[in-house]
């Protein structure tokens, strides 16, 4: 016959790995339960921030007629991103109210 101890026993051993467990777990979670880790301290985009290195880097070692054709092309791409921004707005914006329907009234007796 097993000893009712026994079960005792092993109900304590299971709820003192499941409490190490979530102790473990809960050591992970961030602070506000939401949060990641951030990559680069201060950074909002590192990794614009990299092609924005990249760019500057390759400032010094362009001609100057390449940095206005640069410049120019990243002006008309501006100029166009502009312009899909304001069609998208404009089909936003509600239109004129549609024509309402003639009331008649009718005379009850």
């Amino acid at each position: 016959m097993p000893d009712p101890l026994d079960a005792v026993r092993e109900a304590e051993r299971l709820v003192r790995e499941a409490t190490q467990r979530a102790e473990q777990l809960a050591a992970d979670v961030p602070p506000r339960g939401y949060e990641e880790e951030r990559s680069g301290a201060g950074q909002p985009f590192p990794d614009l921030s990299a092609v924005t290195g990249l760019l500057e880097l390759a400032r010094g070692t362009v001609p100057p007629e390449l940095q206005r054709q640069v410049a120019q092309a990243l002006r008309e791409l501006l100029i166009a991103l502009r312009a899909v921004l304001d069609y998208s707005i404009d089909r936003l914006e509600p239109g004129p109210p549609p024509p309402s329907a003639p009331v008649e009234d009718i005379p009850i007796s």
